[in-house]
């Protein structure tokens, strides 16, 4: 009997390793296997001269990212971590209350922290920001093309009543609060920042959610107060909210929920919404990762043009019931080409508040620009970024840094493709100015090249 136990604890242990792999190999088809993680999963090494010190490591990797059920234990897991101890398994979602999770990613600007005041624009980020809108204003403008800048507020800014504890206000001037006020006080840029509206709706209707609790995004209801403001900005009447039907939406994910691996039933409050106005919209296209484009027959004659961020998906079936053509293109595959060629009456630049120093980069130009050493130069390039289809006229200044004196490059001649070589060892600034005609009267657009 004392030899059995031994046997039996064998068999008993051994069948307890083997299961999982054995239900996994029989029914893993079945299962959820997907990857909802920020990251790709690791792949099956093959060993070679070149890998084999390193060999153990990425099998381990692979192994540990292939595991059966690995994503029912993850969830098991985390789970108990969410529904007993109220503890977030993922540094970048934070567990407010009343079921509200918050997303605090100090890789992406942390939006919690940003909503509470944690950080501010520089003063040469501010400057930076108006002249890339300053000169896309100055240039949609020559092509009479109105520029509306719209920044959708962060989760954080709106609900922040359901923030955890730990987190508390650090500055009342926010880093959107700065920049808004920048630009009204240094620029005439037209500016939409819908905080009050949201904020005055969602004390009018208590019942209604204007935000998603388990992801980062509004949801249809605060996209449509957003659409509203933005509409009013361009002189379009929608219909106030009351007016408008509301179905609602349960569901139970979202980014947020999947950062923590879990699902929380019927945790999300999202809204179809129905009797904008009594014309039909059809959405042409919609790929999240590039463009949506609408038709609405018998709506504003105007073309819209959207440069957008993610924001836009719950925003763009709103809005584009008010303008018969409307583009929505993402941020990433935007080339400014397609503005040009979309023709648009009103171009809007719609940046959610956490991803306003997107606009650092952003700048919408007659020309583009590049710098290239060979062995014994720098070849500055001047190239017209809209394919000559819009003549406009270009002079070109040069100035050493060793030097006081400016070189005039070019004098006022009509756009073109342009290349400038210095000596290698040679620093300073191409200062380009684009004139609206040919005697140089209405400057339109700046650019510096530091070489």
């Amino acid at each position: 009997m004392k030899k059995i136990k031994p046997v039996l604890w064998n068999i008993c242990f051994f069948f307890i390793i083997l299961t999982p792999n054995v239900a996994y190999f029989l029914f893993g088809k079945n299962v959820d296997a997907a990857n909802y993680e920020n990251r790709n999963m690791a792949v099956k090494p093959v060993i070679s001269p070149e890998n084999y010190e390193n060999f153990s490591e990425e099998y381990e990797n692979y192994f540990n990212d292939s595991l059966p059920f690995r994503n029912q234990m993850i969830e098991f897991h985390n789970s108990i971590d969410y529904y007993l101890f109220q503890q977030s398994s993922s540094k970048k979602v934070a567990i407010g209350s009343d079921g509200w999770l918050f997303y605090c990613d100090d890789e992406d600007s942390n939006p919690l922290e940003q909503s509470l005041g944690y950080w501010n624009f520089t003063e040469g980020q501010l400057e930076k920001i108006a002249d890339n809108l300053t000169s896309t204003q100055r240039v949609l403008e020559s092509l009479g093309i109105e520029f509306v800048l719209f920044i959708p507020p962060n989760k954080e800014t709106i609900y922040m009543e359901f923030l955890p504890d730990y987190y508390t206000v650090q500055n009342k001037v926010t880093s959107v609060e700065q920049l808004v006020a920048y630009l009204q006080e240094h620029t005439s840029i037209r500016v939409v920042y819908p905080k009050a509206d949201l904020l005055a709706a969602k004390a009018k209707y208590p019942d209604v959610l204007f935000y998603h609790k388990l992801d980062t995004h509004w949801n249809m209801a605060g996209a449509y107060i957003g659409a509203v403001s933005l509409a009013n900005e361009l002189g379009v009447k929608m219909p106030p909210f009351h007016a408008v039907n509301l179905e609602k939406k349960l569901s139970s994910g979202g980014d947020l929920a999947n950062m923590l691996n879990i699902s929380i039933k019927d945790g999300n409050v999202d809204y179809g919404i129905s009797g904008i106005n009594g014309l039909i919209t059809e959405c042409k296209t919609w790929d999240f990762n590039t463009e949506f484009l609408y038709y609405t027959a018998g709506a504003d004659k105007r073309n819209l043009f959207v440069w957008r961020d993610s924001f836009s998906s719950a925003l763009a079936p709103t809005l584009a019931t008010q303008f018969e053509n409307s583009k929505f293109v993402h941020y990433g595959s935007f080339q400014q080409q397609q503005l040009f060629d979309f023709q648009p009456d009103i171009f809007v630049g719609e940046v959610v508040e956490r991803k306003l120093n997107r606009l650092e980069d952003f700048r919408v130009t007659y020309i583009s620009s590049g710098v290239t050493e060979t062995k014994h130069t720098k070849d500055i390039s001047v190239t017209t970024a809209i394919n000559g289809k819009y003549p406009k006229y270009v002079s070109i200044e040069k100035k050493e840094n060793a030097s006081t004196a400016t070189e005039q490059i070019q004098t006022i001649t009509e756009l073109a493709d342009t290349l400038i070589q210095v000596p290698k060892e040679e620093t300073g600034v191409i200062s380009i100015y684009i004139y609206k005609d040919g005697l140089g009267k209405e400057m339109i657009e700046e650019v510096n090249i530091p070489y």
